[in-house]
């Protein structure tokens, strides 16, 4: 008897503590709302704060409100696993926010402590409304942007879902309506530094606005970041939680941030096949150029001949860049080849086609600039100044790897010799750009680099991106050695990949 009384209470005892385990893991996860008060969005902040206190049991989730950060201190925030940022602005110490506080919202991001979920003002950034100089860190969070203006009075506008595959966008349609919305405009696009999941067709305002971006995210996530996080530039008015997309959208990322959701692994094939050409570049080139461009132009366009093999894309290749210079909205991506636009005209529509998303890949010569250029935006457009010197004749050279975490260099070696090449200096360089983004140069290790005209020294990067545009240049392009190194080939096959992953028309190596 007693034998069958302990076996029944050690029975009780485990269900017991079964049943307090199970009610540990439902413990709801703590998440802090910072709620910006007092403004004309205080009816979006509202609305947010019933939305989230109605369904607070369904998403396992209990949300402290604050109004101010003065209770910030360092590692105060690690407690909550998500942090949302209702409409409070990013203003630089001590405006918004504390020193201490932003402080531990940086480690809370780059460490990776928990999730981010951002709306609108939150990219109000910028020397703007008293609010003392500009806060570079968060600039920099949210993809390297400044606020430039905002469509006034509020509008309608159509969302177009680019991302479909990323757990945010699951659910949402291809495209959808945003009602009575402040739409921002940057200094630059944010493509590039973050991954873009939906954008606003500017075409489909429901008011006539010169203010405009050309090509216009509103939806993002920075993936440099460890913390999971998202950004949406909606966020003016109530309304927006009447919009069944939006609040799609708003619940994905919670949950995605809280890790509840991942994006999908399509275990029942190992490769993603192609069933019909998936995008189109317009590769151009002039015969007419000295012969060893020409050399390099030739085995290039064989180059990319190769990458369409099994219709991978279309290609069109012209030897006459103002046939296309009307259509240039057709293709995701142009690549000039020791060539540029020479007419006002030309220059004038290449110029809007980036300025509007387009992309571009850039060899050698297309980025001669001197005082007989006479295209100011080319320099603003390359991120630096004109043409200063190169070594001669052509000779390999030792590289370097500046940024070898970015998708273009990240599979290169740190150190690599290239093929042969003349290479061009420039002044100013392009690394003092703020915008310009160096991803290779030649290895001081080299100096003096040469044998008839002898670089001694000086900066010396050969591949970079401006990253208010969509495009990469390469400094290599004469002769006919440019193609026989496998890591050089890998380098150019990165970069047009990541060119072409970020068209406005989505990314088409995840369809």
């Amino acid at each position: 008897m007693r034998k069958i009384i302990s076996i029944f209470l050690l029975l009780v005892l485990t269900l017991v503590t079964a049943q307090a385990g199970e009610r540990q893991e439902e413990k709801p996860r703590e998440v802090l709302a910072i709620v910006e008060q007092g403004t004309p969005h205080q009816g979006f902040c509202d609305a947010a704060k019933r939305w989230l206190d109605a369904n607070a049991g369904r998403l396992n989730i209990h949300v402290t409100y604050i109004f101010n950060l003065s209770k910030v201190k360092k590692g105060w925030l690690n407690q909550f696993k998500l942090i949302l940022q209702l409409n409070y602005p990013p203003y630089c110490p001590p405006q918004a926010w504390s020193q201490a506080a932003a402080d531990d919202f940086e480690h809370y991001i780059d460490e990776g402590k928990g999730g981010y979920v951002g709306f609108h003002h939150a990219t109000l950034l910028g020397d703007i409304f008293g609010a003392g100089p500009m806060w570079q860190w968060f600039s920099d969070f949210m993809g390297g942007i400044r606020w430039k203006d905002y469509i006034a009075p509020t509008c309608d506008a159509t969302v177009i879902t680019e991302d479909t595959e990323h757990p945010v966008m699951r659910g949402v349609p291809n495209s959808f309506g945003v009602d009575k919305d402040e739409w921002y405009t940057y200094n630059h696009s944010p493509r590039g530094n973050v991954r873009v999941l939906a954008r606003a067709d500017e075409d489909s305002y429901s008011i006539s606005t010169k203010v405009k971006m050309g090509d216009h995210p509103v939806v993002w996530v920075n993936e440099a970041k460890k913390a999971r996080n998202v950004y949406f530039q909606m966020g003016h008015d109530k309304t927006l939680f009447d919009n069944p997309s939006f609040l799609k959208m708003f619940e994905n990322s919670i949950r995605w941030t809280l890790g509840d959701i991942n994006e999908e692994k399509h275990e029942s094939y190992a490769a993603n096949y192609a069933r019909a050409p998936r995008f189109q570049a317009l590769i151009c080139w002039d015969p007419s150029a000295e012969v060893a461009h020409v050399q390099f132009d030739k085995d290039a366009v064989d180059f990319f001949h190769h990458l369409t093999y099994g219709e991978g894309f279309l290609m069109d290749t012209t030897t006459n860049f103002s046939l296309y210079a009307d259509r240039l909205n057709d293709y995701d991506v142009v690549v000039m080849l020791n060539t540029q636009p020479e007419s006002e005209k030309d220059r004038l529509a290449f110029q809007r086609y980036m300025e509007r998303g387009g992309g571009w890949i850039g060899f050698h010569a297309a980025a001669y600039n001197d005082r007989n250029t006479h295209w100011p935006w080319l320099n603003e457009f390359l991120g630096c100044g004109k043409f200063l010197c190169n070594n001669w004749p052509p000779q390999a050279a030792l590289v370097t790897c500046d940024n070898p975490g970015h998708q273009v260099t990240k599979t290169l070696p740190a150190e690599w010799v290239a093929p042969e090449s003349e290479f061009y200096q420039w002044e100013q360089s392009p690394r003092k750009n703020k915008d310009v983004k160096v991803l290779l140069s030649i290895s001081p290790k080299m100096y003096p680099f040469g044998i008839k005209d002898v670089v001694k020294w000086g900066d010396f990067p050969i591949v970079w991106t401006n990253t208010k545009y969509r495009m990469v240049y390469f400094n290599m392009g004469h002769g006919e050695e440019g193609f026989s190194d496998a890591t050089q080939r890998l380098l150019f096959t990165n970069a047009f990949r990541w060119i072409v992953s970020r068209s406005p028309k989505g990314d088409p190596f995840m369809k």
